[in-house]
């Protein structure tokens, strides 16, 4: 260990408060492991031993007689604020619960520490990395657009306010013609902003892998996973994540196999697109979420989660909005969600997933471990695998890449288990920020269902709750301390929704509030850690179960993701109706910008050894805490991003629908912009009809004629993009939101800027 890291290794053991550092963790000659080795690898492995027990993290209902209160939360003011990294413990103040003792600041700071601070080769990380440290896939509020009530640089010190309640950021569109590479150089990182010429901009990650839809199996191609379709073992290229950061100068980026060295494909089938055994390529990005309000996710009741279970559609709600189910091809309301099953596994908890964009995971500690293996290359006695290099050439730079692993594959482990636990109780003491002012002071006041003046900003956050299928007492009553009356509110709904008219429903999966019962981070609801996320009404606006997103089978089934796609929209601020009190210069309405079209497919086929039951069309509903105050970028992707590196230049870009105008241009300019791109890209784009405006950018998003893609829509791609209502595609591809949205079209702008006011409270 070099003089740095022996600094280093005294610096935490300083800030941890421990007088005496476990002598592992000292160097040794040549190798030391980073941690503090409290408690020790073999304590922590036999917690480890109760935890993957069966029922552990089973959760159950509060106790009849327990009196549950509102979640504390961090001063929105605060939230997010924090210096340059990697963070200290004054950084804690701006993320975790306010009334966390200095003990439990201490069980989180070596995690925090590691999570922050750049990893290198000699550390021990992966000669094939993603980033160089954990935070290289939570960077949003680096870039992030100025806007009232978001966080965004500059922040004190010279920080960019940058930590895990930040999301991956993105500047642009990921060009895979650039990303995928060659024989040659290998993959390329997604770090040059232009997306046209060269790969884009974004920590997003890719994922490429082969799947087999009569099978629903994905061979990570990972040279160590079984294909239960050829009987073999998968090649060994490298997958399921493509690795384009190395920590070695000499290792060449990993590429994604052609489609012709692929034994799973070879020759593809055009009228399928699947090869001669039923694979066919798949390709996708994800992007690190804002790791806010995990413990409470942690600590809702199994039995609620699948109480809303609605595999059969036959759930409904009343609306006075009016039905659209049956004529979309619904039973009942369109939203049939279901939870995803993990089953027993060699590391982790099986049971019910509800972590993971997919919910592919049941506790916190898998994507721990999932990030510091898979994506820094760091062993540790949960997982010894080294990253798998990928063995597609004969190239006289690679092996060098495989002696740096061949150096370090060994039965020791690079990171102390203390490390790892250190970051889940990170994860899970991250509070919710403070709602906004408006929302705040609402449902402060002695009603907050009482009618507020249309033009008031109380007014139109007020509407856009009831819009959004609120019921704003029972909401006041979880989340103001002193408000819930002494015999409870039993005539209310306990999540908060408004059963006797739910309007949009975006209740329907958007679950406003949840209880918790006993966190699994202790035995008692006074324990550390456990005392902050026990028994709380916590805001999380999920019901953590799979929901199908909308699907375009030409994009679905394309070798690899649509080619960025640019397309000049003016943007128009007269069609919105709201007051746009974001810093992004757009008083210049009606100025035309080359946008990046964002595609409207949310099926990829990409999955994790864990994917379990989930499908390629499957995701969980997304949490909405906080989304007011961390902002974009937005879907499991990012594809929804707003960046300040190229919102003077290429924006993101769609269309957006009312009761005044169908598929108008929509440029991506501001939080406003982004949440509406959000709410628009839950399902396909409306039917175009004789409200489309004849402007720039407007009508079906479909490529331009005499555009070069790498996807074939067919004769006519408005009939795949925007199909109509009543017709078959529409029933088959549109998404379980698709009643949702369609009554959302038809709000007036300015019922739909009420949604929005609402939104940026959270």
């Amino acid at each position: 260990m070099n003089i740095r890291k022996l600094a280093r290794a005294l610096t935490v053991c300083t800030s941890l408060g421990i007088l005496m550092c476990s002598a592992s963790f000292l160097p040794s000659l040549g190798w030391a492991e980073i941690g503090s080795g409290v408690p020790t690898d073999s304590q922590l492995l036999m917690q480890r031993v109760t935890e993957r027990g069966q029922g552990f993290f089973v959760v159950a209902v509060p106790p009849s007689l327990a009196v549950l209160r509102p979640v504390e939360r961090v001063p929105r003011h605060k939230f997010g604020v924090v210096g340059p990294f990697p963070l200290t413990l004054k950084d804690l103040d701006a993320l975790i619960y306010p009334s966390a003792t200095p003990d439990e600041r201490a069980a989180v700071l070596e995690g925090m520490t590691f999570f922050t601070t750049p990893h290198t080769a000699e550390e021990g990380a992966g000669p094939m990395a993603n980033q160089p440290f954990c935070l290289g896939c939570h960077t949003s509020s680096a870039e992030a657009i100025h806007g009232a009530g978001l966080v965004s640089a500059p922040c004190p010190h010279g920080s960019t306010c940058v930590s895990l309640v930040s999301r991956a950021a993105r500047s642009t569109p990921t060009n895979f013609k650039f990303t995928a590479g060659n024989a040659t150089s290998g993959g390329r990182a997604a770090d040059h902003l232009d997306a046209s010429n060269d790969t884009g901009r974004t920590a997003a990650f890719t994922l490429f892998g082969d799947f087999s839809p009569s099978a629903n199996f994905f061979d990570p191609l990972d040279g160590s996973t079984l294909n239960t379709v050829t009987g073999s073992v998968s090649q060994p290229f490298g997958g399921f994540v493509q690795h384009t950061r190395p920590s070695i100068p000499q290792c060449v980026p990993d590429r994604i196999p052609t489609i012709m060295e692929d034994h799973n494909l070879g020759v593809i089938d055009p009228a399928t697109g699947l090869s001669l055994i039923g694979f066919r390529r798949s390709v996708g990005e994800r992007a690190g979420p804002p790791y806010i309000g995990r413990g409470l996710m942690e600590a809702v009741p199994n039995t609620d989660i699948l109480s809303n279970e609605d595999a059969g559609d036959m759930k409904g709600h009343n609306s006075s909005l009016g039905n659209f189910a049956v004529s979309l091809g619904c039973t009942s309301d369109c939203i049939s969600g279901r939870h995803n099953e993990i089953p027993r596994n060699a590391r982790f908890a099986s049971g019910l997933g509800r972590f993971g964009l997919r919910a592919n995971g049941a506790e916190i500690i898998q994507f721990v471990i999932g990030g510091l293996q898979g994506e820094l290359g760091f062993t540790s006695d949960i997982d010894l695998r080294e990253i798998n290099l990928p063995d597609i050439d004969d190239d006289p730079v690679r092996p060098a890449c495989g002696a740096a692993e061949d150096a370090q594959a060994s039965n020791a482990p690079e990171v102390f288990l203390s490390t790892p636990f250190s970051e889940r109780n990170h994860i899970r003491l991250v509070s919710p920020p403070e709602f906004g002012d408006t929302l705040l002071g609402l449902l402060q006041s002695p009603d907050p269902s009482k009618p507020r003046s249309e033009e008031s900003a109380q007014g139109r956050v007020q509407r856009g709750a009831m819009l959004f299928g609120i019921d704003l007492m029972a909401f006041a009553n979880r989340m103001i301390s002193g408000r819930m009356p002494a015999t409870g509110d039993d005539g209310l709904d306990l999540n908060a929704i408004n059963q006797a008219d739910r309007k949009l429903n975006c209740v329907g999966c958007h679950t406003p509030i949840q209880r918790t019962g006993q966190s699994p981070s202790g035995q008692s609801p006074t324990d550390p850690v456990a005392r902050h996320l026990s028994f709380v009404w916590a805001p999380i606006f999920s019901d953590l179960l799979l929901h199908k997103g909308p699907a375009i089978d030409a994009e679905r089934f394309a070798t690899r993701p649509r080619d960025p796609l640019r397309v000049d929209r003016p943007r128009l601020t007269q069609l919105l109706k709201g007051e746009d009190d974001d810093d992004d210069g757009s008083d210049a309405d009606g100025r035309l910008f080359a946008t990046f079209d964002l595609p409207r497919n949310l099926a990829d086929d990409v999955f994790s050894n864990f994917q379990a039951s989930a499908t390629g069309r499957e995701f969980r509903t997304a949490p909405l805490m906080g989304m007011g105050r961390m902002g974009p970028p937005f879907l499991h992707d990012a594809r929804v991003y707003l960046s300040r590196l190229t919102n003077e230049s290429t924006p993101a870009g769609t269309v957006m629908t009312s009761s005044e105008f169908t598929n108008a241009p929509l440029v991506v300019r501001s939080l406003d912009d982004a949440i509406r791109a959000a709410i628009e890209l839950h399902d396909l784009p409306a039917p175009d009809d004789r409200n489309t405006p004849d402007i720039p950018g407007a009508g079906c998003p479909v490529p331009p004629p005499g555009s070069v893609s790498n996807v074939t829509y067919g004769a006519s791609p408005e009939d795949v993009i925007c199909p109509p209502y009543d017709s078959g595609t529409s029933k088959s591809d549109r998404s379980e939101a698709r009643e949702v949205i369609r009554r959302f079209r038809g709000l007036s702008p300015e019922d739909q800027q009420a949604v929005i006011e609402f939104l940026k409270e959270l």
